[in-house]
């Protein structure tokens, strides 16, 4: 079992540890409703340091990631983030969904999910082939971490300084010295929805700017809050959402480029799909105000008919209702139809709904 570097932090403050994808983490603080509605409301960080962080340099650095991903890493600048993109395999199903940063066209770093983690160090070395790149895992000697909410630029400032300024979004600065330690990775990103930046460090400084936020009264939010967070926002997630079976058309998630005329893996399975059109899509779902929780797994259903099912749901604080994301038969797809969603000798009202939920008040 892996655990996050800053275990013991997490343990001090009362965290309730878990697991996810191998990974030993803080699942929640007490309330991860709570949580979430301060990320929304105010400011909170999260330990992130379970995700992937793999180093691609050398000199045919970005021809080797523009034939892996599915966006065109050419036409991104330096010291700015791609994504999210995405590795496909040859169907063009997702290997997993990815933040690029460019460093330089020969100096690139991949962040990626927890669970794809052996898959993708594994994929990235099947296909080095004559590429001239070298591939080196960072993600067991470093600390990942995100501050996340509309008062995190506040907070940030205070915390270190002025540079906070000059990040716009998904631009990113390194190699930052503060007086809590050298931050190696700052960017201008999130996964809430809301406004939030993300930091790589040195697994001593990463705790110290932790403390530093807590000392300064910045909340805690752990994994489940960051799951509501990113079901309210319709992101999907790989496991659920996404995996090696699910293409972007039915995923509707726009992690290519379209106008890219180098040739990448899965290219060609995609422009088929968009060619022959998809069986089913996914869309979000909203149930009635007192409803039981769709869950993973669950049917879909219009009168005796099943449509779709389930890949992921919660109770959504913003809405104060039952929510969840899932697939319909792309004949079903309609914005606003009443569905009925069957699982565990229990049947839950519902509409479909094109997500973000939170911008569906």
């Amino acid at each position: 079992m892996r655990k996050t570097p800053l275990l013991d932090f997490h343990l001090e403050i009362n965290g309730s540890i878990g697991s996810f994808a191998r990974w030993k983490m803080p699942m929640d603080y007490g309330n991860m409703l709570k949580e979430a509605l301060e990320t929304r409301n105010n400011v909170t960080f999260f330990d992130i340091s379970h995700l992937s962080r793999i180093k691609v340099k050398g000199d045919d650095s970005e021809e080797f990631l523009q034939r892996l991903v599915a966006r065109d890493i050419k036409k991104v600048k330096e010291n700015f983030i791609s994504g999210p993109t995405a590795f496909l395999n040859f169907n063009a199903g997702f290997k997993d969904d990815v933040m690029v940063y460019k460093f330089s066209k020969n100096d690139f770093l991949v962040v990626g999910n927890a669970v794809n983690h052996d898959k993708i160090i594994d994929w990235l070395h099947e296909n080095i082939g004559e590429y001239k790149v070298t591939i080196e895992d960072l993600t067991f000697n470093t600390a990942m971490l995100a501050v996340q909410g509309p008062k995190s630029i506040e907070i940030m400032r205070k915390v270190l300084g002025d540079i906070i300024d000059s990040l716009t979004p998904l631009k990113f600065h390194t190699d930052i010295v503060t007086e809590h330690g050298v931050i190696k990775l700052l960017s201008y990103s999130g996964w809430t929805g809301e406004t939030g930046f993300e930091l790589i460090t040195d697994i001593e400084t990463g705790e110290k700017i932790l403390r530093v936020l807590y000392e300064k009264g910045v909340r805690p939010a752990g994994l489940g809050a960051r799951d509501i967070l990113r079901i309210e926002m319709g992101y999907a997630l790989y496991g659920n959402e996404i995996s090696e079976d699910i293409n972007p058309i039915e995923a509707k998630y726009w992690v290519f480029s379209w106008k890219k005329k180098d040739d990448y893996i899965g290219r060609e399975a995609l422009l088929n799909i968009l060619g022959k059109g998809i069986e089913k899509v996914r869309y979000g779902f909203v149930a009635k105000k007192g409803s039981a929780l769709p869950r993973k797994g669950m049917k879909v259903f219009v009168g005796n008919r099943e449509i779709g099912f389930i890949t992921s749901g919660t109770f959504s604080p913003i809405l104060k209702l039952p929510i969840a994301l899932g697939y319909v038969l792309s004949k079903y797809s309609i914005n606003g139809l009443r569905v009925n969603i069957k699982g565990n000798k229990r049947i839950i009202d519902a509409k479909i709904v094109e997500p973000p939920f939170v911008k569906n008040l």
